[in-house]
């Protein structure tokens, strides 16, 4: 894989990560900072789906506009599959001889 294309692989990677964590912080933002769940609970909602993070979901869409769409676990291991793989693919740099 080319370098240009390693590069905007990881730029788009960062990017969905970042978006991934601005969509749970508004989803998960006020179920925090009422105290409904900790930092640590709702951090694992970042990153899985469970019984606890569906519950957080329906208490915090009541306080949001409607156009908000619940986080979905899947778009943060989307950006880090991303990042990976464009690490993965950068071109190794040999030491000069």
């Amino acid at each position: 894989m080319t370098l240009p294309l390693a590069k905007s692989l990881l730029a788009a990677g960062v990017a969905i990560v970042a978006v991934a964590l601005v969509w749970w912080w508004t989803t998960f933002g006020d179920v925090i900072l009422y105290g409904y769940l900790s930092w640590r609970e709702a951090g694992r909602c970042l990153v899985r789906d469970s019984d606890l993070c569906a519950l957080a979901k329906v208490l915090c869409l009541g306080s949001h506009p409607r156009s908000v769409i619940a986080y979905w676990t899947s778009a943060f291991w989307l950006g880090f599959g991303v990042v990976s793989l464009s690490l993965i693919a950068l071109p190794q740099r040999r030491p000069a001889p």
